[in-house]
């Protein structure tokens, strides 16, 4: 810049000179026929100059003034493009809207369209033919309940201090667009990953729904809980399964064991939730140096002169979630905040909390999903026993919470690592329990049970894709294989469902009563 100005310079100083060149000559020399206004050629008179060498001089002046101020345009324009550029430059660094490959994983509230089997192909197992088809599937997209959304409408207008790019994208005063009466209901992007869902699986199945393509109750069987959100899911996704016709949905009662049996587990609030177990975990790695340093990180790029609360930054992150399964084709500016390493903290701090709420943390989180298990495995077992030759349901629609589908993947040994995961643990995207593969909005677990020429076999599918099971030989399971290993889990469930106080209870009044013998028998030998 200073060799440029310096060039400029120079430029305007030879300008000046060949200026006064000309004045020079303007000055000392007539042009031929010339004349002034009395007729007569002027001359130059000492000390004095003529009119015609008054309004060159003028002339030059004008000129020189000019020059002078084109040069200072050039220079003031040239400024201020490099300035421009630079300031631009270092904004579009930071704005998360300029990103061309942003995050996309964001645990329980990734978007399912970004995770998803697009491959509808045909599926064929040689020699095998579909004849039932089994998935549990969670709810699609929604809106936030109206405490969360009370709270994102309080608290983010403080808060949003983003670049400019990142906070056009806002409203005005910075408040969230939500209607107080979107209250946990589906959105438009919700209902469409439903429908979109079973369209795929119609078409990779196509001869399986086609050979009965009306819907009856002794064929199908649709369930959800009481929720809207399940109730929206389980009404799209039977929409693109039959085309024609409505279909019947069922709704689960109060206290159902089936598709909402974690709602009322009075063993697992009583052994787990009141004792604080679920928290533990979840406290210390908020307070490790992973999650205090994205803190500081994150406080740093809004600006704050001082350390933002844990739960504003999780607020903020919640709706940068939110806003990205509503809009895929949009970066929600609240994104911004973060970096791809910070979201990826946040990421496991919910996949830990999960682990411990609903997974593999305690054995009676997904002990409670027993009846699930049950379901499938006494409808195999009929398919099995009448060979097909009696009225069975052949498809089976159940539709529930992230709670739930999560339970029933850990009670099945799905995503099982083989270390727990802990505080402790570096970020990685390599474990198995990860929610934002296996917990996104509109997440499902399909089971396809087929008729084949030397025995029943099953297919086992996680959000679409094919799992091949540690306890089968192949990805195309054996009934006896998939059978010996759910089977005990099945057969104990009527028994010990893992929320019936009673089942707890009963090993604790045994040993009270052993040791009342015991004390009995002590005192009476005492005597003699």
């Amino acid at each position: 810049m200073f060799v440029f100005a310096l060039a400029l310079a120079r430029l305007e100083k030879g300008k000046k000179t060949s200026a006064t060149q000309r004045c020079v000559r303007v000055a000392y020399t007539v042009p031929r026929g010339f004349t002034d206004e009395s007729g007569e050629k002027p001359v130059m008179v000492s000390g004095r100059r003529s009119r015609r060498q008054q309004a060159a001089l003028r002339y030059t002046s004008r000129q020189k003034a000019l020059v002078k101020m084109a040069s200072t345009i050039w220079l003031v324009t040239i400024t201020l493009i490099w300035l421009t550029t630079s300031i631009a430059a270092e904004f579009l660094r930071d704005c998360h809207t300029t990103d061309p490959k942003p995050y996309i994983y964001y645990g329980t509230k990734t978007p399912y369209e970004l995770i998803n089997n697009e491959d509808s192909s045909p599926i064929f197992a040689a020699g095998c033919k579909a004849v039932m088809f089994w998935m549990l599937a969670r709810h699609g997209t929604q809106y936030p309940t109206s405490r969360d959304v009370f709270r994102m409408k309080d608290r983010l207008p403080k808060l949003r201090t983003l670049c400019q790019q990142d906070i056009d994208g806002l409203s005005n005063n910075g408040s969230i667009r939500i209607d107080d009466d979107f209250d946990e209901k589906l959105t438009s992007t919700g209902r469409e990953e439903l429908l979109v869902l079973a369209r795929r699986f119609r078409g990779r199945f196509a001869d399986f729904f086609n050979s009965q393509p009306a819907f009856s109750t002794q064929d199908y069987h649709f369930r959800h809980i009481a929720s809207l959100p399940s109730q929206s899911s389980a009404r799209s996704f039977s929409r693109g399964i039959f085309t024609n016709g409505d279909v019947q949905l069922t709704e689960a009662p109060v206290g159902d064991r089936l598709v909402h049996f974690y709602e009322n587990c009075t063993r697992w609030r009583e052994q787990v939730e009141e004792k604080g177990m679920l928290e533990h975990e979840l406290t210390l790695f908020r307070q490790s140096v992973t999650f205090q340093n994205t803190l500081a990180d994150v406080t740093t790029r809004l600006g704050f002169q001082y350390n933002m609360s844990s739960d504003d930054m999780l607020l903020i992150y919640d709706i940068c979630r939110y806003q990205k399964a509503w809009y895929l084709e949009q970066i929600s500016p609240w994104c911004a905040a973060f970096t791809s390493e910070n979201l990826k903290v946040l990421e496991y701090g919910e996949d830990l909390e999960t682990y411990h709420k609903q997974g593999y943390g305690h054995e009676l989180n997904y002990h409670q999903a027993c009846p699930l298990v049950e379901d499938l495995v006494t409808r195999i077992r009929a398919f099995r026993a009448n060979n097909g030759t009696e009225n069975q349901q052949r498809g089976v629609f159940y539709f529930t919470e992230g709670e739930g589908l999560l339970r029933f993947m850990a009670r099945m040994g799905l995503a099982k690592d083989e270390q727990p995961l802990t505080r402790d643990v570096t970020p990685s995207t390599e474990r198995k329990w990860r929610t934002s593969l296996m917990g996104s909005f509109a997440a499902n677990v399909a089971i396809v049970l087929y008729n084949c020429s030397d025995d029943y076999k099953i297919q086992l599918f996680v959000k679409e894709e094919v799992v091949h099971l540690d306890q089968c030989q192949n990805a195309l399971c054996t009934a006896k294989e998939f059978l010996d290993y759910l089977s005990a889990i099945a057969d104990d469930c009527g028994r010990d469902d893992g929320c019936n106080p009673s089942a707890a209870v009963i090993p604790y009044a045994s040993f009270q009563l052993m040791a009342i013998f015991l004390l009995v028998t002590i005192h009476t030998f005492s005597w003699f």
